[in-house]
């Protein structure tokens, strides 16, 4: 029913526009461009040193800790970013007495500091949307 009352009114928005002459679009010739221009707006950023030492750190196992952690429905799927891993690895988090498998994603700061959770995993545990849940995490 939104989806027709916001088109309704698109459609309504747009009935008192007047259309455009093509005679007026600017159709000069088109130049053409230096190969580098703006180039280096586009290439990527190098990364950190620590990086990529994240990356190559070791899988750990067992109890890893607690967690508090934040709600963060950027990205779709069952993770948990934390700084009680060194490198991307499966485990599982509890709540309340829930267990989830999750993949475990590092971040950077002190083992003290929180955690996100996706949305996916957040639901999945049972916990609330609003709150700030504290897990304990296990590595696999």
């Amino acid at each position: 029913m939104r989806v027709i009352a916001l088109c309704l009114l698109v459609v309504g928005g747009l009935a008192g526009c007047a259309p455009q002459d093509v005679a007026e679009v600017d159709t000069g010739p088109v130049g053409v461009l230096d190969a580098h221009a703006g180039l280096e707006d586009l290439r990527p950023v190098a990364r950190p040193e620590d990086v990529a030492q994240v990356a190559t750190g070791e899988i750990k196992s067992g109890e890893l800790g607690t967690t508090i952690a934040t709600l963060d429905a950027t990205e779709p799927g069952v993770w948990l970013r934390t700084p009680l891993v060194d490198r991307q690895q499966s485990g599982t988090i509890v709540f309340g007495g829930n267990r989830l498998t999750v993949t475990l994603i590092p971040i950077k700061g002190p083992e003290t500091a929180g955690s996100f959770i996706s949305l996916d995993a957040m639901r999945q545990i049972g916990a609330p949307l609003t709150g700030f849940p504290e897990l304990t995490v296990y590595g696999s």
